[in-house]
């Protein structure tokens, strides 16, 4: 049963041009499925994250959700990178987004954020009441 749900997952995955790798041992703690918030001194920001908190994550075309959303942001507000809107589907231009990101700073432009990319990405970290600026982690 469970072979054949993995084969049923992976061919409805493949038809919908959608097949996500999994990502090296090593390289990461597992796939971005949520936000974590992360704080510095008077300023906070929520990045992608693991179910279990690991900020050590890949995502990439096909993801949707609050992770894609932070990742957005970043390359929007911080990097003025078009990435279609802030709307959480990692789709062509937030890849695209992505790959220009990742060229600009010398890392292979694959288009699919990890680890490299998260430690060279600026994030819109903000201040309660008021404050906001553009820094690495």
């Amino acid at each position: 049963m469970k072979r054949t749900l993995a084969a049923l997952t992976t061919l409805a995955a493949a038809v919908g041009g959608v097949l996500v790798t999994a990502p090296a041992a090593g390289a990461a703690d597992g796939y971005c499925t949520t936000t974590t918030a992360v704080s510095r001194g008077d300023y906070g920001v929520l990045i992608p994250a693991t179910s279990s908190g690991s900020t050590s994550c890949v995502m990439s075309r096909g993801f949707t959700g609050g992770q894609v959303e932070a990742l957005q942001f970043a390359l929007r507000i911080c990097h003025g990178l078009d990435t279609g809107g802030i709307d959480g589907v990692y789709g062509a231009r937030t890849e695209a987004a992505v790959r220009a990101l990742q060229s600009a700073i010398g890392l292979t432009a694959d288009g699919i954020y990890g680890a490299n990319t998260r430690n060279v990405l600026q994030w819109r970290w903000l201040a309660y009441p008021v404050g906001a600026k553009c820094e690495r982690l």
